[in-house]
């Protein structure tokens, strides 16, 4: 009764109007400093994000789109979740487009990044992803031993994404367990499982069956395992997919995979 009787004379009482308008107006004077310093600047907001999407994208735009981001983001690197989201994306995909002796710094700047992301929203999808996907580029580029130690983490992070949201970065935490259970020695060596990989695989091109990358990744886990005909189908699958898992320019790259297993099936194909 008290709290009410507080909020009704501030509500209806016209003294307590004045007196407490100028506390009102500050105080939402402060909420909207807040609210636009948090929101990225527009212009070069839409002048990175159409680099990135661009259909030729290449290494120097995608730097430049980091730069673009990074010159966004505040001097304490505590960012808004969408641009932190947006620089561990872009700083993965560096790693793929890098040469060798470029990756690794792309991988860990991006898992900063994504830790950063992390501790400010643990329960969203973006950090657990693309903490698990630098860790991936964090064991590609080093030795046996260091992918060995990472891997738990990156499964860990992987199925912790994959309860948040199966769906996100098309489908990705379905697609990167597939193919980790497809590339990683079977037990008692590692992980790897080509049952499971079938199955992460297959929900990936159901949730997401525009992306090539999914298509592939199917039909090589299909083919291993001796289902040739379903195989054939996720290759032909791929020559008229309209994504790629990471970049634009992918897409080329996964279609000449998939000829290269079609001609080896002996298909008389050709894209």
């Amino acid at each position: 009764m008290a709290a009410r009787s507080i909020y009704g004379s501030i509500i209806f009482n016209k003294m307590s109007l004045n007196k407490f308008f100028p506390i009102f107006r500050l105080l939402g004077l402060m909420v909207i400093s807040a609210l636009v310093a948090a929101t990225p600047n527009a212009g070069q907001w839409h002048a990175a994000e159409k680099l990135l999407h661009s259909p030729t994208l290449d290494f120097a735009q995608a730097r430049q789109a980091l730069t673009s981001y990074e010159q966004l983001l505040p001097s304490d690197g505590q960012g808004p979740p969408q641009l932190l989201t947006r620089l561990a994306q872009v700083c993965f995909i560096l790693g793929d487009l890098a040469g060798k002796n470029q990756r690794r710094q792309f991988y860990e700047s991006g898992r900063c990044y994504a830790e950063t992301l992390l501790q400010a929203r643990p329960d969203a999808v973006e950090g657990h992803y693309w903490l698990a996907m630098h860790l991936c580029g964090l064991a590609d580029v080093g030795s046996m031993v260091q992918g060995r130690r990472l891997l738990p983490r990156i499964l860990q992070e992987l199925h912790r994404a994959l309860a948040l949201d199966e769906a996100y970065d098309q489908a990705g935490a379905h697609r990167v367990l597939g193919r980790i259970y497809y590339e990683a020695p079977g037990w008692p060596f590692s992980v790897g499982d080509l049952d499971k990989s079938l199955r992460h695989l297959s929900a990936a091109v159901r949730l997401a069956p525009e992306t090539s990358t999914n298509h592939l990744y199917l039909a090589e886990t299909l083919r291993r395992l001796g289902k040739t005909a379903q195989a054939r189908q996720e290759f032909e699958a791929v020559l008229i997919s309209t994504r790629h898992a990471i970049h634009s320019p992918g897409l080329a790259e996964d279609r000449r995979q998939a000829q290269r297993h079609l001609t080896e099936l002996g298909t008389s194909d050709k894209w």
